[in-house]
This record gives structure tokens, C-alpha cells and sequence, in this order.
């Protein structure tokens, strides 16, 4: 293996040692990402001719967008055209050395490139393939972009408001989802490869962004099977009294008092609100038709609690108002601005933040979405190379 991916860009962590070869363009990049922070060694490979990052939102005083940065932190980081035959060859020598490679391309574009059959040319190798439609089926070399993916893995009929057209979450979310799908099989196929008693073969880790994010519908397709109810988009509306967003003196906070026409922390809240003085509305929803389903299930219902939710919450802040719901066993959080969270108490005093290097400038990233007792996990400052072996 060229000394450049056993070094990689961090040296120590759980998967320290596993050595990862990232040759996606932009939807598997996570997946390397989540490895890298788990102390793998992963080069990326850049192709010269490669498309551009999308250049609207490139970080101020580095050459990168923001997307490219958080997707490719923790990496060691190598131009190399392996389209010519020279590249070609220290390409192969790197596959054959390494224990996973990252690609996110259709059939079609692996076959060009020639990276279809990796796992049978490498026999060791796990190839994680991260692409839009996976690698079989009828439609597997279909174009396809972020919002396709969203809408045909359904979670664009769960977003945005009901009167007006779906709106697309931010970032490239079908990517995340695919690349944690991609990243938990991978885990799985190492472990299969490297057990005692197995013969040490690799496997093809086959995943499709499209049914990642149908795996990922919230409890959608749970509703459909216990209820006989397909959900659908509610924007910022209630779908029943006691959940929902609610408005209040610096924003809004997301509350959720009741789950199915139940009432699950209705006590709780109740006790908040005398315990804040709003009597008249501990009065109100003491009445005996809040402990009725299909009444609590009305848009009548939820128009009329947010009615009284919103009188209390009218000059409080979104602060204020999760510590005391929250005192009272009320499921209560903020929706917070990127400013509210780098100001966030508990993510500092958890030391979640971190500080890197991007292109000689530095750079504060979210950190690792877990904790793991005396190892160091989480993102680092890439590195780049211009040779495979020369820093």
C-alpha cells in the first residue's frame, strides 16, 4: 500500500489500520468521511477532469465549498488522473492494497471508468458502492439528482406545506442517507471478512440512495401498517392538539405533548403552565375533551391549542421556554439557527465543536454525532498530496 493512505490524516481510532481508497464524487464522499473519523487511513482520489464542487457557496478564504469541506475533513487527499495509463497503474496498485473503496457512480459510468468488477479483480477488497438507483434493476442508469432522489424515496410528500409545492431539505440529504446505510453494511462486510473460521473474501456492498431515503421516512410506512393512514405534508401546521411548531418571542420550538390522538405528556404540561402562571390555560386543558382522541385529532382541536400554547409562549424565548417544559417531563426543543448552535451550552460543555485547517484557513465543524470512552473520534484537518507517497 503507498505510504500516503497507511499515514492518512489521522493515525489513531477504532478502525485505525483499515485502509480506505475514496473514488466518489459526491454522494459516497460521507461515507469515506465517517470512516476517516473513525481513524481509517482514506486517501480521495481526484480526478483533474472531475466536475467542480458547486462554487455558490464556497467557505470564505478557502477554495472549497462547504459541502466539499464537511464531506471530505479527516481525508488524505490526491490528484491523480487515472483515466491515463500511467495514473491507471497506481491506481490498481492501490486497489490492491486496500480494504475498502468508495465509489458513488451508475452502472454505466463504472463500467467506463472501469470499476465494475473490483470486488472479483481484488479478492480482499469491500467495494462500497453508494449510487443513485443501485446497480440493478431496470432504471439503474437513470440520470438522477438530489431532489429526484428525495421525491422518489417519498420524503418529499412528507415536506413542506400542504397548499404549496414539496420543499427540498437542505444539503444533499439523499447523499447522508445513503452514505450511513452504506457505512453500517460496510462494517458488517469487514467483520464477515475478517472473522475467524471465514475465508477472507470481500463482497460488494450494494446500496441505493433512492431506498435509503424510503428507509428513512420518520414513521411514515408505520402508519400506513397500523393505522391505515398515509401521512402527508403539514408544513408548520398541527396535525393534532399538542404537537407541532409554535412560535414565540426569538423563533420557534418544537413541542410534542401528544402522539397518535394521545394525550403522552398532557399532565406535565398542564402542571407547566400553573407552575408559570398561565391558570386559565391549565384550566382549558384540563377539560375533560382534551382527553378525547378524535376530538384532539381535529384541525379544530389544533387550531384551538395553538391558540392557547402561543398566548403562553408570546414573550418568552425558545430558551426559557425547553427548560421549563422540559422541568416537567415535556418533550420541548428549539429550532435553532447555525448561530444558536455554536452558542449552544450543553454542544460547548460536551467540547462538540471543532477546529480545523482548510486550505490554510481555519474552519469550526460540527463534530462527531457520538462519543466513544478514550478514543478520539470525529473530524480532523485534511491533508493533501500532489504524488501517492509524496506529502
Amino acid at each position: 500500500m503507498y505510504e500516503v493512505i497507511a499515514s492518512g490524516a489521522r493515525n489513531s481510532g477504532l478502525l485505525s489500520g483499515l485502509s480506505v481508497l475514496d473514488l466518489s464524487e459526491t454522494r459516497g464522499a460521507y461515507a469515506a468521511r465517517l470512516m476517516a473519523d473513525l481513524g481509517a487511513a482514506v486517501l480521495r482520489v481526484e480526478s483533474p477532469s472531475r466536475p467542480g464542487e458547486d462554487a455558490a457557496d464556497h467557505l470564505p478564504g478557502t477554495g472549497s465549498s462547504a459541502r466539499s469541506v464537511f464531506n471530505n475533513l479527516s481525508k488524505t487527499i490526491m490528484e491523480l488522473d487515472y483515466a491515463s495509463p500511467a495514473g491507471r497503474a497506481e491506481l490498481d496498485s492501490m486497489l490492491a492494497s486496500a480494504d475498502v473503496v468508495v465509489t458513488d457512480s451508475r452502472p454505466a459510468d463504472l463500467r467506463r471508468k472501469g470499476l465494475d468488477d473490483l470486488s472479483t479483480r481484488y479478492p480482499r477488497l469491500i467495494h462500497l458502492s453508494v449510487s443513485p438507483w443501485g446497480l440493478t434493476g431496470p432504471g439503474k442508469d437513470r440520470p438522477a439528482s438530489d431532489l429526484s432522489l428525495l421525491a422518489a424515496g417519498g420524503l418529499l410528500a412528507l415536506a413542506g406545506d400542504p397548499d404549496d409545492p414539496p420543499v427540498r431539505p437542505y444539503a444533499e440529504q439523499s447523499s447522508v442517507a445513503a452514505s450511513l446505510h452504506g457505512v453500517v453494511a460496510t462494517l458488517i462486510a469487514l467483520l464477515a471478512r475478517d472473522s475467524e473460521g471465514t475465508d477472507g473474501a470481500g463482497q460488494l456492498v450494494d446500496v441505493s440512495a433512492q431506498e435509503a431515503v424510503a428507509h428513512s421516512l420518520e414513521n411514515a410506512v408505520q402508519y400506513v401498517d397500523l393505522e391505515g393512514v398515509v401521512r402527508t405534508r403539514t408544513g408548520a401546521r398541527s396535525s393534532e392538539a399538542g404537537s407541532g411548531l409554535f412560535r414565540c418571542v426569538d423563533g420557534l420550538v418544537y413541542l410534542v405533548t401528544g402522539l397518535g390522538g394521545l394525550p403522552l405528556a398532557w399532565d406535565g404540561l398542564i402542571d407547566w403552565m400553573r407552575a408559570s402562571g398561565s391558570d386559565a390555560i391549565a384550566d382549558e386543558l384540563s377539560r375533560e375533551r382534551w382527553r378525547d382522541q378524535r376530538w384532539r385529532r381535529s384541525a379544530e382541536a389544533a387550531l384551538e391549542f395553538r391558540t392557547l400554547f402561543e398566548r403562553h409562549s408570546d414573550g418568552r424565548t425558545k430558551v426559557d421556554l425547553c427548560e421549563q417544559g422540559q422541568r416537567h417531563g415535556v418533550s420541548i426543543s428549539p429550532v435553532s439557527t447555525p448561530e444558536d448552535l455554536l452558542r449552544n451550552e450543553q454542544l460547548l460543555a460536551r467540547g462538540f465543536f471543532r477546529h480545523v485547517v482548510v486550505d490554510g484557513e481555519p474552519v469550526t465543524v460540527p463534530g462527531a454525532p457520538y462519543r466513544v470512552e478514550g478514543v478520539d473520534v470525529g473530524p480532523v484537518s485534511p491533508r493533501r498530496v500532489h504524488r501517492a507517497g509524496r506529502a
